[in-house]
């Protein structure tokens, strides 16, 4: 399994995620987390922690911290003391008791830049003098840099810009959120809550706001209260001391409409008792929106309400988008209820909601989720208060269905409020109506255990996106250390707590499932000639991957005397998604048969086994025949039966005539010719010329410069050593050079080439031929058809000819010629410095092995495209303008 069922927090080490460390005493962070996409630009997420007691400028005037991602890996350790510009920065807050950072989120990229940009929280700011009304403050994203500090108290517009709250005592920027793209014009929008504010009269029901993105630039402040439909609109909560707001999020397309969607909380709603909570979902669209939308006009045409369960249940109490969680292609949402009683008071509840596109009711009982329309996910012990926080994370296991995670601060696995996460996995597979926390093994999800008491782990948790380049989604813990709220502090209240706060960054794991093939079933005896193993994996290529099998106890043939002896285990190299291993025949001079060698492969934590290819066979024919042979010299004609018939010394003439021949041509210069059946001819020693005539046939060179024809059947053609020149014939054939500077050309059908060692020519012909140059400087040509070339080590030239052609230089600076048709052009880090004489821009596409587009550098150099990734040449285009060249000719 990729994760273990438990894991310590305590137990990251740099290559399994690493801890960021709060400065000063008091500042708490980690209080909200978020990733936040890619800031910079650079191609590579980054994430941002909230810290809202730390004082820049006054007491909890708030700070928050943007850490930038990087595939260049990361210490065990990271102190939020050093980000200096190039690995992150600090935003500091206005003026005293602001507690900005109090909420953070990615707020996509809401001013249609390219980039994505940030927002973060100041519920008890007091804007345009209004007490405590709050402010939120957005932040540009930027692929300029940015200084070890910002203030944002310089937002100018160009930069970000300032969001004032309406009234007093409404605490907007309680929550902050992205909401996509909710008003369908193809630019990021935002949400922000403001929990105690007063719409139409209610005392304490709450507010909601969405702000729309635009292109057309921001103001350096927007004030809440001139939102009129046109640049966003007011969300209205509908009793008094619901606090509709006091969690918002985007909830991704949970309506198959195309346009995103949003999710308010309000905990305190008395849908089913006090408190029982509600939830309240917000359709995105197209047609836009008035200045204001009361959550009571909600009739499942715009939305639908979310009831809670149980008194005090406090459902709503945090709400996220979980992304598409059951694998049906429709994003899905995910609801807190810290006062759920599962196993025990306040253990905690979480609703997994699915979306659909079948419409929905004006409202939803949390309580008839049964497995088909979502389901419960049910806390473990009293007062753990599961659900705390929760958000999808992306897909972690790399099994593509996301995953989300699920917060429990008061747990107390290594001391009292140490605090837990858990981390459910999606599956296409269904779920049942509930799903208990304690049954996470590590095959459905896993728990993540605060490390010391009163860290209150768990306090906020989030996806990181990809923030180690990796290809595959992280996630982000915050351990504050202390429990009381901060928002709705008032006079002089104040806390005790001393806790500078940690967060915690945890990878996650590509899903390595390997699997097993006998790409060449087929072994035999005769010129040892091997069977070949290809063991596959799926995931990232990255690194290495090292994977072990055995012979299994069924195989008939013995090893060390049948076949020579295997190393039980192969690893496949960086950047390769296979490799392969031979079993190589051992020629005993004894009549035995047909024998087997079935291996099976073993596993281990590195990797999960494909359990429908997890063990394969290969065949070991036997070259011993019983016991009537035809000794000869000079020239032997056979019958058209089946005949075995050994030349002696001297420059012999064989003829095989009908029948499933084996003829060998022993020493000196010979010729074989097999007739009809599926022959064996064997060429030995000398410059030998071999024709298989029609059948199925093996020819086998031996040493020397041989010439092997294999004529109509489908044929296999091995030179062995010495410049061969090999004719594959009509069908489909399997042509391999061997050592020496051979030539092969595949004629008719869809042949397997494979140049080996030396400077080989090889041509395909007519048909979808697969060309391997192997080592050597090596010319493939593809010719007709739709072709698969591989250059191998060293300077090939690959010419893809007629057709819709693949074509990999591989290692060495290689010349690719793409000839007509559609053809892709493969490219990988460290494989050379390929040109491309031809590429047809809109025709032509280049294909990324490990590289994102992001990570590329497109360069005009002369009459030429130059593409590299940071100072690594990787392909030239020749007579090509840069302007032509952009995401679109990548896959």
């Amino acid at each position: 399994m990729l994760f273990p069922a438990q894991f310590n927090l305590a137990d990251l080490d740099g290559s399994n995620g690493f801890v960021i460390n709060g400065i000063d005493e008091f500042d708490r962070s980690g209080g909200s987390v978020d990733g936040i996409g890619d800031i910079n630009g650079d191609g590579i997420d980054d994430l941002i922690i909230g810290a809202a007691s730390a004082d820049p400028n006054g007491n909890n005037s708030g700070e928050s911290y943007v850490v930038f991602g990087s595939d260049q890996g990361f210490d065990p350790g990271l102190n939020l003391s050093d980000l200096d510009g190039s690995n992150g920065f600090v935003i500091n807050g206005i003026d005293e008791n602001d507690s900005s950072g109090v909420s953070v989120s990615g707020a996509g990229d809401i001013n249609g830049d390219g980039i994505d940009d940030l927002i973060i929280g100041a519920a008890n700011a007091d804007p345009n003098g209004n007490n405590l009304a709050g402010e939120s403050y957005v932040v540009f994203g930027n692929d300029q840099g940015f200084a070890p500090s910002l203030n944002l108290s310089d937002l100018d517009g160009s930069n970000g810009f300032v969001i004032n709250g309406i009234g007093q005592n409404d605490f907007s920027g309680r929550s902050v959120s992205g909401a996509g793209d909710i008003n369908g014009d193809g630019i990021d929008d935002l949400i922000i809550g403001a929990s105690s504010a007063d719409p139409n009269g209610n005392n304490l029901a709450g507010e909601s706001y969405v702000v729309f993105g635009s292109d057309q630039g921001f103001a350096t402040s927007l004030n809440l209260s001139d939102l009129d439909g046109s640049n966003g609109f007011v969300i209205n909560g509908i009793d008094e001391r619901d606090f509709s707001g006091g969690s918002v999020s985007g909830a991704g397309d949970i309506n198959g409409d195309g346009i995103d969607d949003l999710i308010i909380g309000a905990a305190s709603a008395n849908p089913n008792g006090n408190g029982s909570g509600e939830s309240y979902v917000v359709f995105g669209s197209n047609q836009g929106f008035a200045t204001s939308l009361n959550l009571s006009d909600l009739d499942g045409s715009n939305g639908f309400v979310i009831n809670g369960i149980d008194e005090f249940d406090g459902s709503g109490r945090s709400v996220s988008g979980a992304g598409d969680i059951n694998g049906d292609g429709i994003d899905d949402l995910i609801i807190g209820a810290t006062g759920g009683d599962p196993n025990g008071n306040q253990s905690g509840e979480s609703y997994v909601v699915f979306g659909s596109n079948q419409g929905f009711a004006t409202s939803l009982n949390l309580s008839n989720l049964d497995g088909s329309n979502g389901f419960v996910i049910n806390g473990i012990d009293a007062g753990d208060r599961s659900g705390y926080s929760v958000s999808g994370v992306g897909d972690i296991n790399g099994d593509g269905i996301d995953d989300l995670i699920i917060s429990a601060s008061s747990a107390d696995p290594n001391g009292n409020s140490s605090g837990e996460s858990y981390v459910v996995f999606g599956s296409n597979q269904g779920f049942t109506a509930s799903l208990n926390l304690s049954d996470l093994d590590g095959s459905n999800g896993f728990v993540l255990s605060g490390i010391a008491a009163g860290d209150n782990s768990g306090r906020s948790v989030s996806g990181a996106g990809d923030i180690n380049g990796d290809g595959v989604n992280d996630l982000l813990i915050g351990a504050i250390g202390e429990l009381i709220e901060l928002i709705g502090l008032r006079s002089n209240e104040t806390s005790n707590e001393t806790s500078a706060g940690e967060s915690y960054v945890v990878f996650g794991r590509p899903s390595r499932r390997v699997s097993l093939v006998a790409t060449d079933a087929d072994a035999a005896e005769a010129d040892t000639d091997p069977g070949t193993f290809t063991v596959t994996r799926t995931g990232p290529t990255t690194a290495p991957l090292t994977v072990a099998y055995t012979v299994a106890a069924s195989s008939t043939a013995t090893s060390g005397d049948d076949f020579t002896a295997l190393t039980n285990f192969i690893e496949i190299p960086a950047g390769q998604a296979s490799a392969t291993f031979d079993i190589t025949p051992i020629d005993d001079n004894q009549v035995e048969g047909a024998e087997t060698v079935t291996v099976e492969l073993i596993d281990t934590p590195d990797y999960e086994l494909d359990s429908t290819a997890a063990s394969a066979t290969v065949t070991i024919a036997d070259n011993d025949v019983a016991p009537l042979f035809t000794p000869f010299d000079d020239d032997f004609t056979g019958t058209e039966g089946r005949d075995v018939a050994f030349a002696l010394a001297g420059n012999d003439i064989v003829r095989g005539l009908g029948g499933s021949d084996r003829l060998a041509g022993e020493a000196d210069n010979d010729q074989l010719f097999g007739g009809a059946g599926n022959d064996r001819l064997i060429g030995g020693s000398g410059n030998d010329t071999a024709v298989g005539g029609t059948g199925n046939d093996r020819l086998l060179g031996g040493t020397g410069r041989d010439r092997l024809v294999g004529n109509p059947g489908t044929d296999r053609l091995v030179g062995g050593d010495g410049g061969d020149t090999l004719l594959g014939g009509s069908d489909d054939d399997v042509l391999i050079g061997g050592a020496g500077n051979d030539r092969l050309s595949g004629q008719g059908g869809n042949d397997l080439m494979r140049g080996n060692l030396g400077n080989d020519v090889l041509n395909g012909g007519a048909g979808n031929d697969r060309q391997f140059g192997g080592a050597g400087s090596d010319r493939l040509n593809g010719q007709g058809g739709d072709d698969v070339l591989r250059g191998g080590a060293d300077r090939d030239v690959l010419r893809g000819g007629a057709g819709n052609d693949r074509l990999a230089g591989e290692l060495g600076n290689d010349l690719i010629v793409t000839g007509s048709g559609r053809d892709r052009i493969v490219i990988r880090s460290g494989q050379g410095f390929d040109r491309v004489t031809d590429f047809e821009d809109g025709q032509d596409r280049i294909v990324l092995g490990g590289i994102t587009f992001g990570q590329l550098s497109i360069q005009q150099r002369n009459d030429d495209v130059l593409i590299s990734r940071g100072n690594e040449r990787l392909l030239l285009l020749q007579n090509t303008r840069v302007g032509d060249i952009g995401e679109a000719d990548f896959v």
